[in-house]
């Protein structure tokens, strides 16, 4: 019976995948913007995209996913403007995780007005045109934490072991930041150690004109409507559907993905694979998860390493890494949804975590928001 739930198995796989390249290659046709009907619903598609249509991505109670030639994939998000304009945090979810010292602060998010409200302004005139129905107005999130770029020269890969060193994770020349776009796909490690402003210019750099960091509005609006929502799943407390400290290891068995070991020391982190290297550089290594982890190590994960941290098809929101947000006061950004060395029950994906500097790099990642 196993060996036959495997076949099958196996058989969808290689269904799904089929159906994917199709979905990249039907992409390149799409010149420009287009319309797609499900379920009686008109949703807007970008020009350079199509909708997978695999089983259990192609609902709007399930999210709706659509790729580009490249296989980058992103969910679309239904939401008016009005809902957009007061997703806040609500008074119930977690307060800032420094509130005590920077709760003097006045947090403000300009993308909101510049660019989510004036495209979600436009949707809903087209749906007053008949040209998009009620489901038609909104957005898109990237399915992935922000990956990073195959061509960058911080990424190498030597026999299946991937390196990464974080003084170039940093993208600070013009020339570097045209150059390296993020990806949004399955097994990339996440694009952390970027500072929020050039997490914000990259991001605006995939797509130019439509490609956005995620701003406050959309992820508060995701995680109320979206995850909480549809997905039915606890946002103030969600340690059992992302990668945090406290969710069970057992999770995690069997999978054969990138990841790095993180070992807190000294009150400072230190990275390694196999044990071999310590220090500053972010080393993730491909195989098998160990069965056990050592005390005070961490495991950080590449994007969408397991099923069981999706929800509506987006991976990742709780829990893995830390995520900017274009919610900043001045010289201070925030960031969101946790990370793999908390606790998911104290750093849900409502989390707000304010008070780094937009021009510090950390161990902190990033998502992207399509506004059309």
């Amino acid at each position: 019976f196993s060996t036959a739930k495997k076949a099958v198995t196996k058989t969808e796989e290689a269904k799904d995948s089929e159906l994917r390249f199709m979905a990249m290659a039907n992409a390149a046709t799409h010149n420009e913007k287009w319309e797609y009907e499900v379920e009686g619903q008109k949703i807007p598609i970008p020009a350079g995209f199509a909708p997978t249509e695999i089983e259990g991505e192609n609902s709007l109670e399930e999210g709706i996913v659509i790729t580009d030639a490249e296989g980058n994939e992103f969910v679309w998000i239904p939401c008016t403007k009005t809902d957009y304009e007061g997703a806040n945090r609500e008074e119930s979810w977690p307060t800032d995780y420094y509130e005590w010292d920077y709760g003097n602060r006045t947090w403000t998010d300009e993308q909101v007005e510049n660019v989510g409200e004036v495209s979600l302004g436009k949707l809903s005139e087209r749906h007053e045109l008949g040209e998009l129905t009620s489901q038609g107005i909104g957005f898109y999130v990237a399915r992935y934490e922000a990956g990073v770029p195959e061509n960058a020269d911080f990424y190498a890969d030597s026999e299946g072991d991937t390196y990464y060193l974080d003084n170039k994770k940093n993208v600070v020349e013009n020339e570097d930041k045209e150059k390296y776009k993020p990806v949004s796909k399955k097994g990339y490690p996440a694009w952390n150690f970027i500072n929020q402003t050039n997490a914000k210019t990259v991001s605006e750099n995939m797509y130019s004109g439509m490609s956005y960091l995620i701003d406050s509005h959309a992820w508060n609006y995701i995680c109320q409507n979206i995850l909480a929502g549809k997905a039915k799943k606890n946002i103030t407390d969600s340690h059992d559907w992302g990668n945090y400290v406290d969710n069970t290891r057992t999770k995690y068995e069997n999978l054969d993905v990138l990841y790095a070991l993180h070992e807190w020391y000294n009150d400072s982190w230190t990275k390694y694979a196999d044990g071999n290297a310590t220090g500053d550089g972010s080393i993730y290594h491909k195989g098998i998860i160990p069965a056990e982890i050592p005390e005070n190590n961490y495991l950080e994960l590449s994007t969408g390493a397991s099923d069981d941290f999706k929800a509506y098809n987006i991976y990742d929101m709780a829990g893995n890494m830390w995520e900017f947000t274009t919610e900043t006061d001045k010289e201070y950004s925030v960031a969101r949804g946790g990370g793999y060395g908390v606790y998911g029950s104290w750093n849900p994906v409502t989390k707000s975590n304010a008070g780094d500097n937009i021009h510090t790099a950390l161990d902190i990642g990033f998502r992207i928001v399509l506004y059309l």
